[in-house]
């Protein structure tokens, strides 16, 4: 087996997760006010702040869904905000459609914690020689993600960051995986991809030749990762895991 140059993360479930009590529907509910002004006037009275929340949240996990299930079509950002508001009569151009998708953004930071010892944990893998990068599933990528992973002291540990919204694509679709060992100058084989979703992260990585670790979220889940594919409760049980596969 090829020795192991490269891991790549997922996000949110994996190296974060969102504090108690919080939703994205809820949090797209605070922002939405402002997105909304947008529209036209009358496009505008049409919506409650809550409903278009809802919609284009439920708009986007139907594209995620779609992905998993094998739809290779483009999928921009904007896309889950035209489907959500079309799904309320509402039709807005791809323009607009980028436009609230700007104003629908909310900071890390304000919504968000590492998960326990995931600054310790990146520190030992980079300490080991091992290059380390990202691919997310996210409505906001380039400098924006930057600052929110500066903000939690992470950012300097990636050589690679690859989104769905810089993409046009969502993960389990290759493309992200591949521009990813690209820019980590590594063979799939070398390389291991970290995540907490089956489809997403787990079937994708594979998929390309790539070797995985499930992060078993919530712990209780019965559900098992294919064959081969060791899974983990914590971040603190990755480096024994990673060193096995060196």
């Amino acid at each position: 087996m090829a020795t192991l140059r490269a891991a790549l993360f997922d996000l949110g479930g994996t190296l974060w997760e969102w504090y108690p009590n919080l939703t994205v529907e809820g949090i797209l509910a605070g922002v939405t006010p402002q997105a909304i002004r947008l529209l036209s006037p009358e496009q505008a009275a049409s919506l409650s702040p809550e409903e278009a929340a809802v919609a284009v949240r439920r708009a986007y996990l139907e594209l995620e869904h779609a992905a998993c299930d094998g739809d290779t079509s483009a999928m921009p950002v904007e896309l889950s905000v035209q489907r959500g508001l079309a799904s309320l009569g509402v039709t807005v151009d791809s323009q607009t459609a980028k436009d609230i998708t700007a104003a629908l953004y909310v900071s890390e930071r304000r919504t968000t914690r590492l998960l326990p010892r995931a600054a310790e944990i990146l520190h030992e893998l980079a300490l080991s020689g091992l290059r380390l990068g990202i691919i997310s599933n996210r409505m906001y990528g380039g400098d924006l993600l930057l600052d929110d992973l500066g903000y939690f002291g992470i950012s300097h540990y990636f050589f690679s960051i690859v989104t769905s919204a810089e993409a046009g694509q969502m993960k389990p679709h290759p493309a992200l995986f591949k521009q990813a060992l690209a820019e980590l100058s590594v063979d799939p084989s070398e390389a291991v991809m970290i995540g907490d979703d089956l489809c997403a992260d787990i079937s994708g990585a594979l998929a390309v030749g790539m070797r995985a670790v499930w992060v078993r979220r919530p712990a209780d889940r019965t559900d098992e990762p294919p064959a081969g594919v060791p899974s983990i409760r914590t971040l603190s049980e990755l480096p024994s895991i990673i060193a096995a596969m060196h």
